[in-house]
C-alpha cells in the first residue's frame, strides 16, 4: 500500500514539474503562456498597465478636444498631449512585450467620452474642466514615471529617466506645479 501511495505522489509531482516547463521550440515557459507570469516586479507591472491605459485614453480625448469648439489654449494643450503620448504608447507596448506584460489589457473598453466633456446644444466646451482633467491625469502619470525611475530593473529605470522630462513639461503646461518639498 505504501508503494502505491509513494508512486502516485511521485508520478503526480513529475507531471506537475514537467508540465510547467517549456518544451523545445517554445520561446517562453508555460507559466508565462498559461499563468500570465511576467519578468517584472509589481511596481513595473503597475507602471506599464496604468501608464499605457492613461496614455491611450488621454490621447483619444485630446484628439476629440482638437475637433471641438474648445479654446485655442485647450487645443494647444491637447496637441501637446498627443505629441507626448503618440511616441510613448508604442514604446510602452514594446517594453511590455520584452517583459511579457500583455498590453492593452484584454477586455479594455474602447474609448468612451466622459460625460463632463459632452457638449449639449446650449453649452460650449468646458476648457477649464479639460485643463483640470489633464493636470490631474498628468500628476498620476508623472508619479508613475518617478516611481519607475528608482526601479531595480535598469532598462526600465533608464526609460523612465529619459521620458520623465517630457511628462513633467506636459504636467506644467496643464497648470500643475511640482511639490518641491515632498520627500519620497
Amino acid at each position: 500500500m505504501k508503494f502505491h501511495t509513494i508512486s502516485f505522489v511521485a508520478a503526480f509531482s513529475a507531471v506537475a514539474l514537467l508540465g510547467s516547463c517549456s518544451r523545445s521550440g517554445e520561446p517562453v515557459g508555460r507559466n508565462k503562456l498559461y499563468l500570465n507570469a511576467t519578468d517584472t516586479d509589481s511596481e513595473a507591472f503597475t507602471f506599464l498597465k496604468t501608464v499605457h491605459e492613461k496614455a491611450v485614453f488621454e490621447t483619444e480625448l485630446a484628439k476629440y478636444v482638437a475637433s471641438t469648439s474648445a479654446s485655442s489654449e485647450a487645443k494647444t494643450l491637447a496637441a501637446d498631449v498627443v505629441k507626448t503620448y503618440d511616441a510613448i504608447i508604442p514604446e510602452l507596448e514594446e517594453l511590455a512585450a520584452t517583459f511579457h506584460v500583455v498590453l492593452p489589457s484584454p477586455g479594455m473598453p474602447a474609448f468612451v467620452l466622459p460625460d463632463q466633456f459632452l457638449a449639449d446644444s446650449l453649452a460650449s466646451f468646458d476648457n477649464a474642466a479639460y485643463a483640470g482633467h489633464v493636470q490631474h491625469e498628468q500628476e498620476a502619470i508623472r508619479a508613475q514615471f518617478e516611481r519607475l525611475s528608482r526601479n531595480t530593473i535598469s532598462e526600465l529605470r533608464v526609460y523612465a529617466n529619459e521620458k520623465l522630462p517630457a511628462v513633467k513639461t506636459l504636467f506644467a503646461a496643464a497648470g500643475g506645479e511640482e511639490d518641491h518639498g515632498a520627500h519620497h
